[in-house]
Protein backbone atom coordinates (compact mmCIF):
# COMPACT_ATOMS: atom_id res chain seq x y z
CA UNK A 1 0.00 0.00 0.00
CA UNK A 2 3.20 2.43 -0.03
CA UNK A 3 2.85 2.70 -3.75
CA UNK A 4 -0.59 3.84 -3.95
CA UNK A 5 -1.86 7.65 -3.42
CA UNK A 6 -4.27 7.41 -0.59
CA UNK A 7 -4.64 11.41 -0.95
CA UNK A 8 -6.77 10.44 -4.53
CA UNK A 9 -8.40 7.32 -2.50
CA UNK A 10 -9.46 9.50 0.92
CA UNK A 11 -10.31 12.65 -0.60
CA UNK A 12 -12.59 11.11 -3.55
CA UNK A 13 -16.35 11.89 -3.44
CA UNK A 14 -17.14 8.28 -4.98
CA UNK A 15 -17.62 5.42 -1.55
CA UNK A 16 -13.61 3.47 -2.39
CA UNK A 17 -13.04 0.05 -0.92
CA UNK A 18 -9.43 -1.55 -0.53
CA UNK A 19 -10.11 -5.10 -0.10
CA UNK A 20 -8.25 -8.74 -0.48
CA UNK A 21 -9.19 -11.11 -2.36
CA UNK A 22 -6.63 -13.72 -2.35
CA UNK A 23 -8.49 -16.08 -0.44
CA UNK A 24 -11.34 -16.04 -2.73
CA UNK A 25 -8.79 -16.86 -5.81
CA UNK A 26 -7.42 -19.91 -3.30
CA UNK A 27 -11.22 -21.05 -2.88
CA UNK A 28 -11.72 -20.72 -6.64
CA UNK A 29 -8.41 -22.74 -7.16
CA UNK A 30 -9.27 -25.50 -4.39
CA UNK A 31 -12.75 -26.01 -6.41
CA UNK A 32 -10.77 -26.26 -9.56
CA UNK A 33 -8.57 -28.82 -7.79
CA UNK A 34 -11.68 -30.95 -6.61
CA UNK A 35 -12.82 -31.21 -10.17
CA UNK A 36 -15.03 -28.27 -11.04
CA UNK A 37 -14.48 -28.16 -14.67
CA UNK A 38 -16.71 -25.09 -14.98
CA UNK A 39 -16.42 -22.80 -12.12
CA UNK A 40 -19.12 -20.35 -13.61
CA UNK A 41 -21.97 -23.34 -13.93
CA UNK A 42 -21.38 -24.73 -10.37
CA UNK A 43 -22.10 -21.67 -8.76
CA UNK A 44 -25.28 -21.14 -11.21
CA UNK A 45 -26.73 -24.27 -10.26
CA UNK A 46 -26.33 -23.24 -6.53
CA UNK A 47 -25.34 -19.50 -6.12
CA UNK A 48 -25.09 -20.22 -2.31
CA UNK A 49 -21.91 -21.38 -2.96
CA UNK A 50 -20.17 -18.27 -3.13
CA UNK A 51 -21.38 -17.22 0.27
CA UNK A 52 -17.71 -19.31 1.94
CA UNK A 53 -16.01 -17.14 -0.50
CA UNK A 54 -17.58 -13.37 0.79
CA UNK A 55 -16.79 -14.65 4.25
CA UNK A 56 -12.45 -14.07 3.73
CA UNK A 57 -12.87 -11.22 1.96
CA UNK A 58 -10.48 -8.88 3.51
CA UNK A 59 -11.14 -4.91 3.76
CA UNK A 60 -8.30 -3.31 4.04
CA UNK A 61 -9.50 0.26 4.24
CA UNK A 62 -12.50 2.78 3.33
CA UNK A 63 -12.64 6.09 2.38
CA UNK A 64 -14.51 8.98 3.85
CA UNK A 65 -17.48 9.09 0.88
CA UNK A 66 -17.46 5.27 2.42
CA UNK A 67 -18.27 6.00 5.61
CA UNK A 68 -20.61 8.34 4.87
CA UNK A 69 -22.66 6.29 2.57
CA UNK A 70 -22.56 3.36 5.12
CA UNK A 71 -23.64 6.14 8.12
CA UNK A 72 -20.38 4.50 9.84
CA UNK A 73 -18.03 6.40 12.41
CA UNK A 74 -14.97 4.05 10.86
CA UNK A 75 -14.30 1.06 9.23
CA UNK A 76 -14.56 -1.30 12.32
CA UNK A 77 -18.19 -0.08 12.59
CA UNK A 78 -18.97 -1.48 9.01
CA UNK A 79 -16.80 -4.37 9.61
CA UNK A 80 -19.05 -5.22 12.64
CA UNK A 81 -22.74 -4.78 10.57
CA UNK A 82 -21.11 -6.68 7.61
CA UNK A 83 -23.14 -9.66 7.83
CA UNK A 84 -26.26 -7.84 7.49
CA UNK A 85 -24.72 -5.42 4.75
CA UNK A 86 -24.95 -9.12 2.80
CA UNK A 87 -27.80 -10.56 4.13
CA UNK A 88 -29.82 -11.07 1.09
CA UNK A 89 -29.05 -14.26 -1.21
CA UNK A 90 -26.91 -14.85 -3.67
CA UNK A 91 -27.88 -13.05 -7.05
CA UNK A 92 -26.93 -13.85 -10.15
CA UNK A 93 -25.59 -10.57 -10.94
CA UNK A 94 -23.06 -11.10 -7.95
CA UNK A 95 -21.79 -14.79 -9.42
CA UNK A 96 -21.16 -13.02 -12.61
CA UNK A 97 -19.28 -10.52 -11.02
CA UNK A 98 -16.83 -13.12 -9.63
CA UNK A 99 -17.15 -15.10 -12.73
CA UNK A 100 -15.56 -11.58 -14.56
CA UNK A 101 -12.65 -11.83 -11.82
CA UNK A 102 -11.30 -15.17 -12.81
CA UNK A 103 -11.63 -14.75 -16.16
CA UNK A 104 -9.75 -10.83 -16.01
CA UNK A 105 -12.37 -8.94 -17.38
CA UNK A 106 -11.02 -5.44 -17.00
CA UNK A 107 -13.63 -4.15 -15.12
CA UNK A 108 -16.11 -5.78 -12.82
CA UNK A 109 -19.87 -4.41 -12.61
CA UNK A 110 -22.72 -5.88 -10.04
CA UNK A 111 -25.71 -3.94 -9.00
CA UNK A 112 -26.11 -4.76 -4.93
CA UNK A 113 -28.57 -3.92 -1.83
CA UNK A 114 -26.53 -2.81 0.87
CA UNK A 115 -27.62 -1.66 4.15
CA UNK A 116 -25.66 1.23 6.46
CA UNK A 117 -24.88 0.79 10.02
CA UNK A 118 -28.06 2.26 11.07
CA UNK A 119 -30.37 -0.18 9.35
CA UNK A 120 -30.93 1.70 6.38
CA UNK A 121 -31.34 -0.69 2.82
CA UNK A 122 -29.31 0.99 -0.02
CA UNK A 123 -28.73 0.26 -3.65
CA UNK A 124 -25.67 0.17 -4.94
CA UNK A 125 -23.28 -0.76 -7.98
CA UNK A 126 -19.97 -2.06 -7.46
CA UNK A 127 -17.43 -1.47 -9.66
CA UNK A 128 -14.23 -3.50 -8.96
CA UNK A 129 -10.84 -3.53 -10.48
CA UNK A 130 -7.18 -4.95 -9.17
CA UNK A 131 -4.62 -2.36 -8.33
CA UNK A 132 -1.58 -2.62 -10.34
CA UNK A 133 0.59 -5.93 -9.22
CA UNK A 134 -1.77 -7.80 -7.93
CA UNK A 135 -3.36 -8.89 -10.84
CA UNK A 136 -2.60 -12.76 -10.18
CA UNK A 137 -2.51 -12.75 -6.21
CA UNK A 138 -5.70 -10.82 -6.05
CA UNK A 139 -4.54 -9.14 -2.73
CA UNK A 140 -5.49 -5.58 -3.52
CA UNK A 141 -8.59 -5.21 -4.80
CA UNK A 142 -9.98 -1.05 -5.75
CA UNK A 143 -13.96 -1.20 -5.46
CA UNK A 144 -16.62 1.44 -5.66
CA UNK A 145 -19.91 1.30 -4.08
CA UNK A 146 -21.90 3.76 -6.20
CA UNK A 147 -25.15 4.76 -4.20
CA UNK A 148 -28.31 4.35 -7.08
CA UNK A 149 -30.66 4.26 -4.54
CA UNK A 150 -32.66 7.12 -6.21
CA UNK A 151 -32.78 5.45 -9.52
CA UNK A 152 -33.63 1.86 -8.34
CA UNK A 153 -36.63 3.42 -6.28
CA UNK A 154 -37.57 5.20 -9.19
CA UNK A 155 -37.37 1.81 -11.40
CA UNK A 156 -38.97 -0.02 -8.85
CA UNK A 157 -41.88 2.65 -8.69
CA UNK A 158 -42.29 2.16 -12.57
CA UNK A 159 -42.20 -1.46 -12.35
CA UNK A 160 -44.97 -1.49 -9.49
CA UNK A 161 -47.24 0.45 -11.91
CA UNK A 162 -46.44 -1.86 -14.85
CA UNK A 163 -47.06 -4.34 -12.91
CA UNK A 164 -50.44 -3.60 -10.79
CA UNK A 165 -51.84 -1.21 -13.34
CA UNK A 166 -55.62 -2.14 -14.07
CA UNK A 167 -54.85 -1.55 -17.58
CA UNK A 168 -53.50 -4.90 -19.63
CA UNK A 169 -49.55 -3.38 -20.90
CA UNK A 170 -47.68 -5.82 -23.18
CA UNK A 171 -44.03 -3.54 -23.73
CA UNK A 172 -42.07 -4.83 -26.76
CA UNK A 173 -38.87 -4.24 -28.54
CA UNK A 174 -39.11 -2.75 -32.22
CA UNK A 175 -35.82 -1.95 -33.04
CA UNK A 176 -35.53 -4.77 -35.49
CA UNK A 177 -38.31 -3.17 -37.09
CA UNK A 178 -36.54 0.34 -37.31
CA UNK A 179 -33.49 -1.35 -38.91
CA UNK A 180 -35.32 -2.75 -41.29
CA UNK A 181 -37.44 0.54 -42.48
CA UNK A 182 -33.90 2.12 -42.65
CA UNK A 183 -32.39 -0.35 -45.24
CA UNK A 184 -35.41 0.23 -47.45
CA UNK A 185 -35.16 3.80 -46.81
CA UNK A 186 -31.52 3.47 -48.34
CA UNK A 187 -33.01 1.78 -51.03
CA UNK A 188 -34.92 3.92 -51.90
CA UNK A 189 -38.08 2.63 -50.95
CA UNK A 190 -40.97 5.63 -50.46
CA UNK A 191 -44.38 3.66 -50.46
CA UNK A 192 -44.43 1.31 -48.02
CA UNK A 193 -47.87 -0.02 -48.94
CA UNK A 194 -46.71 -0.67 -52.43
CA UNK A 195 -43.63 -2.75 -50.93
CA UNK A 196 -45.49 -5.00 -48.71
CA UNK A 197 -48.17 -5.58 -52.00
CA UNK A 198 -45.16 -6.83 -54.18
CA UNK A 199 -43.50 -8.59 -51.02
CA UNK A 200 -45.04 -9.97 -48.32
CA UNK A 201 -43.03 -11.81 -46.94
CA UNK A 202 -41.66 -8.61 -45.87
CA UNK A 203 -44.50 -8.45 -43.47
CA UNK A 204 -44.03 -12.25 -41.75
CA UNK A 205 -40.11 -10.92 -41.45
CA UNK A 206 -41.39 -7.66 -39.17
CA UNK A 207 -43.47 -9.25 -37.22
CA UNK A 208 -41.45 -11.85 -36.13
CA UNK A 209 -38.34 -9.92 -35.60
CA UNK A 210 -40.53 -7.94 -32.82
CA UNK A 211 -38.89 -8.94 -28.97
CA UNK A 212 -41.21 -9.21 -26.15
CA UNK A 213 -39.90 -7.26 -23.23
CA UNK A 214 -42.60 -7.69 -20.05
CA UNK A 215 -46.66 -8.35 -19.99
CA UNK A 216 -48.41 -7.78 -16.78
CA UNK A 217 -50.64 -9.15 -14.89
CA UNK A 218 -53.36 -7.10 -16.40
CA UNK A 219 -53.08 -8.51 -19.83
CA UNK A 220 -52.61 -12.22 -18.87
CA UNK A 221 -56.16 -11.59 -17.24
CA UNK A 222 -57.66 -10.31 -20.13
CA UNK A 223 -56.06 -12.95 -23.06
CA UNK A 224 -57.39 -15.59 -20.08
CA UNK A 225 -53.47 -16.96 -19.58
CA UNK A 226 -52.55 -18.62 -16.63
CA UNK A 227 -49.10 -17.41 -16.60
CA UNK A 228 -46.38 -15.79 -18.79
CA UNK A 229 -45.15 -18.75 -20.12
CA UNK A 230 -48.74 -19.91 -21.07
CA UNK A 231 -49.27 -16.49 -22.76
CA UNK A 232 -45.68 -16.72 -24.39
CA UNK A 233 -46.60 -20.56 -26.03
CA UNK A 234 -49.99 -19.69 -27.09
CA UNK A 235 -49.48 -15.53 -28.52
CA UNK A 236 -49.73 -17.07 -32.11
CA UNK A 237 -53.26 -18.28 -31.03
CA UNK A 238 -54.55 -14.75 -29.48
CA UNK A 239 -54.96 -13.46 -32.96
CA UNK A 240 -57.72 -14.40 -35.65
CA UNK A 241 -57.25 -13.72 -39.03
CA UNK A 242 -57.94 -9.59 -39.26
CA UNK A 243 -54.35 -10.03 -37.27
CA UNK A 244 -52.28 -9.80 -40.45
CA UNK A 245 -54.28 -5.91 -41.48
CA UNK A 246 -53.85 -4.54 -38.14
CA UNK A 247 -50.49 -5.35 -38.08
CA UNK A 248 -49.48 -3.64 -42.06
CA UNK A 249 -51.75 -1.04 -41.04
CA UNK A 250 -49.15 -0.53 -37.52
CA UNK A 251 -45.96 -0.61 -39.84
CA UNK A 252 -47.84 1.75 -41.98
CA UNK A 253 -48.53 4.08 -39.73
CA UNK A 254 -44.85 4.16 -38.33
CA UNK A 255 -43.38 4.64 -41.51
CA UNK A 256 -45.24 7.72 -41.49
CA UNK A 257 -42.92 8.59 -38.05
CA UNK A 258 -46.24 8.40 -36.28
CA UNK A 259 -45.25 7.11 -32.56
CA UNK A 260 -48.64 6.88 -31.29
CA UNK A 261 -51.43 5.08 -32.93
CA UNK A 262 -54.80 4.18 -30.98
CA UNK A 263 -57.36 1.56 -32.69
CA UNK A 264 -60.18 -0.93 -32.15
CA UNK A 265 -58.98 -4.27 -32.80
CA UNK A 266 -60.40 -7.64 -32.08
CA UNK A 267 -58.29 -10.68 -30.77
CA UNK A 268 -59.01 -14.37 -29.47
CA UNK A 269 -58.27 -15.62 -25.68
CA UNK A 270 -56.94 -18.74 -24.51
CA UNK A 271 -60.34 -20.01 -24.10
CA UNK A 272 -61.22 -19.12 -27.43
CA UNK A 273 -63.46 -16.34 -27.01
CA UNK A 274 -63.45 -12.89 -29.17
CA UNK A 275 -62.16 -10.24 -27.52
CA UNK A 276 -62.71 -6.01 -28.42
CA UNK A 277 -59.87 -3.79 -27.41
CA UNK A 278 -59.13 -0.69 -27.93
CA UNK A 279 -55.55 -1.13 -28.38
CA UNK A 280 -53.00 2.33 -27.95
CA UNK A 281 -49.07 2.06 -28.85
CA UNK A 282 -47.01 4.47 -27.95
CA UNK A 283 -42.95 5.00 -28.52
CA UNK A 284 -41.38 5.84 -25.24
CA UNK A 285 -40.01 9.48 -25.82
CA UNK A 286 -36.19 8.39 -24.90
CA UNK A 287 -36.87 5.24 -27.61
CA UNK A 288 -38.05 7.56 -31.07
CA UNK A 289 -34.72 7.18 -32.22
CA UNK A 290 -34.13 3.14 -31.88
CA UNK A 291 -37.98 1.62 -30.91
CA UNK A 292 -36.47 -0.14 -28.28
CA UNK A 293 -39.41 0.47 -25.88
CA UNK A 294 -42.40 0.45 -27.22
CA UNK A 295 -45.82 0.37 -24.98
CA UNK A 296 -49.12 -1.31 -26.01
CA UNK A 297 -52.44 -0.58 -23.97
CA UNK A 298 -55.78 -2.34 -24.22
CA UNK A 299 -58.66 -1.54 -22.85
CA UNK A 300 -61.43 -3.93 -23.11
CA UNK A 301 -65.02 -3.26 -24.58
CA UNK A 302 -66.20 -6.37 -25.32
CA UNK A 303 -69.12 -5.81 -22.85
CA UNK A 304 -70.40 -3.07 -24.62
CA UNK A 305 -69.77 -4.30 -28.00
CA UNK A 306 -71.39 -7.04 -27.03
CA UNK A 307 -74.23 -4.76 -26.01
CA UNK A 308 -74.21 -2.83 -29.40
CA UNK A 309 -74.49 -6.34 -31.17
CA UNK A 310 -77.35 -6.73 -29.41
CA UNK A 311 -79.27 -3.02 -29.93
CA UNK A 312 -78.30 -3.69 -33.71
CA UNK A 313 -79.27 -7.31 -33.75
CA UNK A 314 -83.01 -6.32 -31.93
CA UNK A 315 -83.33 -3.36 -34.55
CA UNK A 316 -82.78 -5.55 -37.50
CA UNK A 317 -84.54 -8.74 -36.32
CA UNK A 318 -88.50 -9.87 -35.21
CA UNK A 319 -88.89 -10.55 -32.07
CA UNK A 320 -91.02 -13.47 -32.59
CA UNK A 321 -89.76 -15.03 -35.53
CA UNK A 322 -86.02 -13.86 -35.52
CA UNK A 323 -86.14 -13.41 -38.82
CA UNK A 324 -85.27 -9.87 -40.58
CA UNK A 325 -87.69 -7.10 -39.60
CA UNK A 326 -89.26 -4.17 -41.77
CA UNK A 327 -86.12 -1.85 -40.65
CA UNK A 328 -83.47 -4.53 -42.07
CA UNK A 329 -85.64 -4.70 -45.36
CA UNK A 330 -86.52 -1.26 -46.01
CA UNK A 331 -82.01 -0.88 -45.72
CA UNK A 332 -81.45 -3.72 -47.80
CA UNK A 333 -83.56 -2.62 -50.24
CA UNK A 334 -82.11 0.63 -50.47
CA UNK A 335 -78.01 -1.19 -50.14
CA UNK A 336 -79.36 -3.04 -53.21
CA UNK A 337 -80.89 -0.06 -55.09
CA UNK A 338 -78.02 2.04 -54.67
CA UNK A 339 -75.51 -0.93 -55.71
CA UNK A 340 -77.53 -1.65 -58.59
CA UNK A 341 -77.43 -5.10 -58.29
CA UNK A 342 -78.81 -7.72 -61.11
CA UNK A 343 -79.89 -9.89 -61.54
CA UNK A 344 -81.87 -9.65 -58.44
CA UNK A 345 -85.25 -11.48 -58.06
CA UNK A 346 -87.68 -11.41 -54.52
CA UNK A 347 -90.58 -13.54 -53.21
CA UNK A 348 -93.52 -12.11 -51.50
CA UNK A 349 -95.53 -14.78 -49.01
CA UNK A 350 -98.27 -14.43 -47.01
CA UNK A 351 -99.93 -16.85 -44.76
CA UNK A 352 -103.34 -17.67 -45.50
CA UNK A 353 -106.30 -17.63 -42.94
CA UNK A 354 -104.28 -16.11 -40.15
CA UNK A 355 -106.75 -13.91 -38.91
CA UNK A 356 -109.01 -16.60 -38.15
CA UNK A 357 -106.46 -19.03 -36.22
CA UNK A 358 -106.05 -16.14 -33.79
CA UNK A 359 -109.44 -14.99 -33.68
CA UNK A 360 -111.07 -18.85 -33.03
CA UNK A 361 -107.89 -20.55 -31.00
CA UNK A 362 -105.77 -17.72 -30.01
CA UNK A 363 -102.58 -15.71 -30.52
CA UNK A 364 -100.99 -18.41 -28.82
CA UNK A 365 -101.53 -20.71 -31.91
CA UNK A 366 -101.28 -18.24 -34.55
CA UNK A 367 -97.34 -17.16 -32.92
CA UNK A 368 -96.49 -21.15 -33.39
CA UNK A 369 -97.66 -20.87 -36.75
CA UNK A 370 -95.58 -17.93 -37.56
CA UNK A 371 -92.98 -19.77 -35.88
CA UNK A 372 -92.48 -23.00 -37.58
CA UNK A 373 -93.33 -20.96 -41.21
CA UNK A 374 -90.20 -18.77 -40.06
CA UNK A 375 -88.47 -22.08 -39.29
CA UNK A 376 -89.14 -23.35 -42.77
CA UNK A 377 -87.92 -20.26 -44.56
CA UNK A 378 -84.64 -20.07 -42.81
CA UNK A 379 -84.26 -23.87 -43.94
CA UNK A 380 -85.12 -23.49 -47.30
CA UNK A 381 -82.56 -20.27 -47.71
CA UNK A 382 -79.87 -21.66 -45.53
CA UNK A 383 -76.27 -21.11 -47.16
CA UNK A 384 -77.69 -18.39 -49.48
CA UNK A 385 -76.71 -15.07 -49.98
CA UNK A 386 -80.78 -14.09 -49.68
CA UNK A 387 -82.22 -12.52 -46.89
CA UNK A 388 -85.37 -13.15 -45.25
CA UNK A 389 -87.25 -10.53 -43.48
CA UNK A 390 -91.08 -10.59 -41.54
CA UNK A 391 -92.69 -7.05 -42.86
CA UNK A 392 -96.07 -7.24 -41.66
CA UNK A 393 -98.22 -9.57 -39.24
CA UNK A 394 -98.29 -12.55 -41.83
CA UNK A 395 -95.95 -11.17 -44.67
CA UNK A 396 -92.78 -12.26 -45.57
CA UNK A 397 -90.31 -11.38 -48.21
CA UNK A 398 -87.53 -12.89 -49.74
CA UNK A 399 -85.12 -10.54 -50.95
CA UNK A 400 -82.76 -12.56 -53.45
CA UNK A 401 -79.24 -10.55 -55.12
CA UNK A 402 -77.96 -12.10 -58.26
CA UNK A 403 -80.89 -14.56 -58.55
CA UNK A 404 -82.57 -15.49 -61.63
CA UNK A 405 -86.10 -16.07 -62.34
CA UNK A 406 -85.60 -20.03 -62.36
CA UNK A 407 -83.88 -20.02 -59.02
CA UNK A 408 -86.25 -18.23 -57.50
CA UNK A 409 -89.02 -20.45 -58.60
CA UNK A 410 -86.83 -23.38 -58.00
CA UNK A 411 -86.68 -21.75 -54.25
CA UNK A 412 -90.42 -21.46 -53.87
CA UNK A 413 -91.00 -24.55 -54.54
CA UNK A 414 -88.71 -25.58 -52.46
CA UNK A 415 -90.86 -23.70 -49.64
CA UNK A 416 -93.78 -25.52 -50.50
CA UNK A 417 -92.12 -28.73 -50.55
CA UNK A 418 -91.68 -28.40 -46.99
CA UNK A 419 -94.76 -26.65 -46.13
CA UNK A 420 -96.07 -29.63 -47.28
CA UNK A 421 -93.91 -31.75 -45.06
CA UNK A 422 -94.78 -29.85 -41.92
CA UNK A 423 -98.65 -30.05 -42.09
CA UNK A 424 -97.99 -33.69 -42.58
CA UNK A 425 -97.33 -34.04 -39.07
CA UNK A 426 -100.18 -34.25 -36.63
CA UNK A 427 -101.86 -32.25 -34.19
CA UNK A 428 -100.04 -29.33 -36.26
CA UNK A 429 -102.33 -26.26 -37.46
CA UNK A 430 -102.03 -26.44 -41.81
CA UNK A 431 -100.00 -23.67 -42.88
CA UNK A 432 -101.37 -21.92 -46.10
CA UNK A 433 -99.50 -19.30 -47.58
CA UNK A 434 -99.91 -17.05 -50.94
CA UNK A 435 -96.78 -16.64 -53.15
CA UNK A 436 -95.71 -13.66 -55.41
CA UNK A 437 -92.44 -13.89 -57.56
CA UNK A 438 -90.84 -11.10 -59.33
CA UNK A 439 -87.31 -10.90 -61.01
CA UNK A 440 -85.72 -8.56 -63.09
CA UNK A 441 -82.09 -8.09 -64.63
CA UNK A 442 -82.41 -4.71 -66.17
CA UNK A 443 -85.07 -2.85 -63.53
CA UNK A 444 -83.43 -0.11 -62.31
CA UNK A 445 -86.36 0.62 -59.56
CA UNK A 446 -86.62 -2.46 -57.00
CA UNK A 447 -89.37 -1.24 -54.93
CA UNK A 448 -91.42 -1.47 -58.06
CA UNK A 449 -90.62 -4.56 -58.50
CA UNK A 450 -91.14 -5.85 -55.07
CA UNK A 451 -94.86 -3.74 -55.30
CA UNK A 452 -95.43 -5.78 -58.99
CA UNK A 453 -94.17 -8.79 -56.67
CA UNK A 454 -96.53 -7.91 -53.89
CA UNK A 455 -99.45 -7.14 -56.03
CA UNK A 456 -99.11 -10.78 -58.01
CA UNK A 457 -99.24 -12.37 -54.24
CA UNK A 458 -102.29 -10.74 -53.08
CA UNK A 459 -104.06 -11.94 -56.34
CA UNK A 460 -103.40 -15.37 -55.15
CA UNK A 461 -104.70 -14.24 -51.81
CA UNK A 462 -107.91 -12.97 -53.37
CA UNK A 463 -108.45 -16.47 -54.94
CA UNK A 464 -107.57 -18.24 -51.75
CA UNK A 465 -110.55 -16.40 -50.32
CA UNK A 466 -112.79 -16.04 -52.65
CA UNK A 467 -112.39 -20.41 -52.74
CA UNK A 468 -112.94 -20.29 -48.99
CA UNK A 469 -115.80 -18.50 -48.99
CA UNK A 470 -117.67 -20.63 -51.71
Amino acid sequence: MGEFDLSIFNLSPMPMWIQDFSAVKKIFQQWINEGVQDLEQYLLEDPERLQACLLVIKTIQVNQSTLDLYEAADLEEILASFSRMHAEKISLEKVHFFMALWNNAPQYICPSINYTCKGKQIDTQLRASFMPGYEDSWERLLLTTENISDYQNARRFAESLFIHSPTALWVKDYSAIKILFTELQNQGIQDLALYLQQNPSFLSRCFQSIRSIDVNQALLNLFKARDKQNFYQNVTSLFNENNNQYFKDELLYLWQGHQHLERDCEYITLDAHPLHVREQLMIFPNAHQTWDTVQIAYTDFTARKQFENYLKYISHHDELTQLFNRNFFNAEVKRLQNEAVLPISCIYLDINGLKNINDIKGHHYGDLLLKRFAHILRKATANTAYSVSRIGGDEFVILMPHATATLAYQLLEQIQSYIHQENQKPNRTIIQVSAGVGCTDSEPDLENLIRLTDLEMYEQKNQYYQNFHS
